[in-house]
């Protein structure tokens, strides 16, 4: 493609793309009020004692034993840990922690009021005389203004304006009133900078910001880093405690880090857009005179310039000039653009969604809703950011970023976030499983390379309107937001535990699960076993599948485009009308080299799914009890044959195209998934109509939904997400050893052909995408019962004395003394009415046993319930006791309430031998507790 307008570069006009800079200070306040709530919560857990390490003690856990450690050991005993901080050390009410963010709002909210009427009552500031030329030189220059602002001086402040976009301040300082004299012009330069600033809208948005962190300094980091401070300083027995203590204060230090740097970088980028729509108004360039600075300290400026609210004034000179300054992708904007999101999503995760849910207030789709917000802060800033600076780029004939290597930076972010949070690294200073981390950051170079892409082949075909920008960036939004539900609730779990069920465990489970034959086919079980857990978590994020249809259509759309003549108006309107520019780009590939690999591959996996339907029907009849294990295996290989149809178009497209190898393997890759996988589901459908065929429905021909159904609920979603990893794999691999071809240009004269296909495919994918979307399951909660026989007890392991000592004084204190004392009790009573009966003279009635009978028994089935004593020997005469105890209650009731005596005696004796073996577990557990009474911190 050859557009040939003006001839050297000019820069574009930057409202044509926008700024991008309001969404970045929406992200900054959106960390604030939630790491508001969730900070202040664990300090008030922390003073309150309530942070739940006594009833992890009381289960037996050790907190020095590791993260995986601890957490099968309590999950073996599920239902007396949730008892035990139920009564013990409940979470604070939802509408207590929701709370303080709300205090952290409306005190910003005074406080931004505060701020202008605090300047305006200041000794030095004086209105402006309205005589003076200073008034009339800026009444002139604001006549473009809906509302003229308050002027005011002030000789011991600079030029600014504060206040709100209603009722915007100017304040001139004095030697400003006295360039308005003698250099008017200078002085209409700066003043149109500042009105610049109202006409933008930044000042409510800036001042607004300023208040919210000054709040948040106050009301919740000096507190938190207090909170911080003196736990890191109180003597501690864990050693797993330190890592916990110390990543608190490095969290208060990059806060502050993060926001001020972030801050930073927006008010500078505000201030180029403010420059620039001076220049548009008239201001003279020599407004931003300064002479070039040289190579000598070049480094440290750079450095500095980080921190400058205000860039310097030759890198604003360069951003007036046209250098694309303005539009390029900085590295530590994105960098800290990745913790900030680390950030939010683990307060989301930990505060909000903990309180919501818990209240009530939210329920299925709407938990993974919550990661929409981040993802659409994050898309909105590197996305938003990459898309403008890929569009400028093909605008001005400069050479395009890919996006990778900003993606790299927002993955760092991501990751390096984690590190400062105790979540994937709890107990421990590093993660157990590094290397999961590497993950997040390929994540986002795959989302940033898509976007890069996407921009690119939109503004080669002349449509980076708006509405594609909308489109493509709606699209990388949903696809990051799946990423964030899977890193949630898989990415962390695997990186702080690593591989916590292994092939084994589910071979075991899906043989109980299956019956019937399946021991005989044990490799094609291990075989499923390995894949199914990494396969499973596909279905974590909702909507992953409407991601994955729109990552492929989005661009797919590109081809129906037809090609304007001359100048595009999106090009007319960004570009100066001085001078000329060449825009020559490479063409984008011909469509049949994009969808003509999948097309072919799905037929042929639906011709591979018709010849597996042929030979499974060989298997019939089936051996009794191996329907399950058939199912299993049919849908399995319709899996494996739709894996083989994606990733073989995915590796020739990426071969066979040129600059956009990202955006056609994706389409072939998915084109052959949905072809194949429509195939499938209309020979499942019509399974039991041709006879050859029929494989689990009957002799009947009918319309068969269940083999189908199943598939589009749990086959669809696997075979979309590894077809998209195969392209993302695919064209990384292959951009790297191979160089770009030069393709031909695209035929002319075959727009409604291609329309025609792409329409077709378009409506496949979505019929197919709303379906499954319809039809998959919604994430629900699975009974402790189900876990715990996945799960297999862990090996034991031998503590430190004072940690078993610790163990047994919170078992004692959070429910084993309350027990005992029940106990005793009723061990008094039942004496006491033994030694009546035995008193009595004549025919003895024996009724009287029969409360102290019951109550044995019950408390020996709370006793079951409550956590198991931390020491193995007391375990197991604990387990005697409540053995006996319930038998002896039983065997008493019913000697009662039938007879026979002897049954009564036996009886008993089993309550009596109970207390001996509760007598043995005490004497046991207070050898262990000697020399540490109290146990615990």
């Amino acid at each position: 493609m050859r557009v040939t307008v003006r001839s050297d570069p000019r820069r574009a006009d930057e409202r044509v793309i926008g700024a991008g800079t309001t969404v970045r200070f929406v992200l900054l306040m959106v960390l604030l009020f939630v790491a508001s709530g969730a900070m202040m919560r664990d300090v008030v857990r922390g003073i309150s004692g309530s942070d739940g390490l006594e009833c992890v003690l009381a289960g037996g856990a050790d907190p020095d034993a590791g993260s995986l450690q601890v957490q099968l050991v309590l999950l073996q005993q599920g239902p007396a840990f949730d008892e035990c901080i139920a009564r013990h050390q409940p979470p604070l009410p939802w509408w207590v922690g929701l709370g303080w963010p709300v205090v952290v709002l409306l005190g910003a909210a005074v406080l931004f009021r505060a701020i202008p009427a605090w300047r305006r009552h200041s000794r030095w500031v004086k209105p402006l005389d309205n005589t003076h030329d200073a008034h009339r030189l800026v009444a002139e220059a604001a006549a473009g203004l809906v509302r003229m602002p308050r002027l005011v001086v002030d000789p011991t402040k600079g030029v600014a304006v504060y206040g709100s976009n209603r009722r915007p301040t100017l304040r001139l300082s004095a030697e400003m009133v006295v360039l308005a004299t003698t250099d008017p012009e200078r002085f209409r330069g700066v003043v149109l900078h500042e009105l610049a600033h109202i006409r933008n809208r930044d000042v409510t948005l800036h001042y607004f910001t300023v208040a919210l962190w000054r709040v948040f300094l106050g009301a919740v980091l000096v507190p938190y880093a207090t909170w911080a401070v003196v736990a890191l300083a109180q003597s501690t027995w864990w050693s797993s405690d330190h890592p916990i203590e110390v990543r608190r204060i490095f969290l208060v230090v990059l806060l502050v880090v993060l926001v001020y740097l972030a801050r930073a970088d927006v008010l500078r980028s505000r201030e180029v857009c403010a420059d620039l729509a001076a220049a548009r108004w008239g201001a003279p360039h020599r407004t931003w005179e300064v002479a070039t600075p040289g190579p000598v300290g070049t480094v440290l400026a750079s450095f500095t310039e980080l921190w400058r609210t205000h860039p310097r004034l030759d890198l604003r000179r360069a951003a007036m000039a046209g250098t694309g300054t303005l539009f390029g992708l900085r590295a530590l904007p994105t960098f800290l653009t990745g913790v900030a999101a680390t950030l939010v999503n683990t307060q989301v995760l930990s505060y909000l969604q903990d309180h919501l849910t818990r209240a009530g207030l939210l329920r299925g789709w709407g938990v993974q809703a919550l990661m929409l917000v981040s993802s659409g802060l994050v898309v909105g800033v590197v996305g938003v950011a990459l898309w403008r600076a890929v569009v400028h780029a093909v605008q001005t004939s400069r050479p395009a970023p890919s996006g990778a290597r900003i993606g790299l930076w927002l993955g760092c972010g991501l990751a390096v976030g984690e590190l400062f949070l105790n979540r994937v690294a709890v107990g421990e200073w590093l993660p157990p499983h590094p290397e999961i981390l590497v993950l997040d950051v390929l994540a986002a170079v795959a989302v940033t390379w898509w976007i890069g892409q996407c921009a690119h082949l939109w503004a080669t075909v002349r449509r980076a309107t708006r509405l594609t920008a909308v489109a493509a960036l709606g699209a990388a939004w949903l696809a990051l937001a799946s990423w964030f539900v899977w890193w949630q609730s898989h990415g962390t779990i695997r990186a702080a535990l690593g591989e916590v069920m292994g092939t084994d465990q589910v071979r075991d489970v899906l043989a109980r699960g299956l019956g019937g034959p399946s021991a005989d086919h044990a490799v094609m079980l291990s075989a499923v076993a390995a894949g199914l857990p990494v396969l499973a978590e596909f279905h974590a994020p909702v909507f992953v599948l409407i991601a994955l249809s729109a990552l492929w259509l989005v661009p797919l759309l590109a081809w129906t485009v037809r090609p304007p003549d001359g100048t595009p108006r999106w090009l007319r309107s960004a570009l100066d009308d001085a001078r000329v520019v060449v825009v020559e780009e490479a063409p984008i590939p011909r469509l049949r080299r994009v969808l003509l690999p999948g097309l072919i591959s799905g037929a042929l996996a639906g011709a591979a799914v018709a010849g597996l339907q042929a030979y499974l029907h060989t298997w019939r009849p089936l051996p009794r009890g191996a329907g399950a294990l058939f199912a299993l295996t049919y849908q399995t290989s319709v899996l494996l044959v739709l894996v083989v149809a994606a990733v073989v178009p995915a590796i020739v497209a990426a071969v066979r195209a040129g600059r956009y190898r990202l955006l056609v393997a994706l389409i072939a890759a998915e084109t052959a998934v949905v072809i194949g996988f429509a195939l499938a589901f209309v020979l499942m459908t019509v399974d039991g109509c041709i006879e050859p065929l029929r494989t689990t429905a009957g002799p009947t021909c009918r319309l068969q939904f269940d083999m189908s159904g199943f598939a589009v609920r749990f086959t669809l979603v696997p075979a979309a997400v590894v077809a998209a990893l195969t392209a993302f794999v695919a064209a990384g691999v292959v951009a790297t050893v191979r160089r770009t071809p030069v393709l031909p240009p695209r035929a002319p004269g075959t727009l409604a052909l291609r329309r025609r296909a792409v329409a077709v495919v378009c409506v496949v994918a979505t019929a197919l995408t709303v379906t499954a979307t319809v039809l998959s399951p919604l994430p629900n909660e699975v009974s402790d019962a189900k876990v715990v026989e996945v799960f297999s007890p862990p090996a034991a392991t031998q503590s430190p004395a004072r940690t078993r000592a610790a163990q047994v004084y919170a078992w004692r204190r959070y429910g084993g003394t309350e027990l005992n004392t029940r106990l005793a009790d009723v061990i008094k009573r039942h004496v006491a009415t033994l030694q009546a009966l035995g008193s009595a003279t004549g025919p003895v009635d024996v009724s009287p046993l029969r409360p102290t009978c019951t109550e044995f028994g019950q408390i020996a089935r709370d006793a079951e319930r409550y956590f198991r004593v931390p020491d193995s020997v007391a375990q197991q005469h604990w387990s005697r006791y409540i053995e006996l105890a319930k038998r002896g209650s039983a065997n008493c009731v019913t000697a009662l309430e039938q007879g026979p005596e002897r049954l009564l005696h036996r009886s008993l004796d089993e309550l009596a031998n109970a207390m001996s073996a509760v007598n043995s577990t005490l004497g046991r557990l207070t050898e262990i507790q000697d020399g540490h009474p109290q146990g615990g911190r």
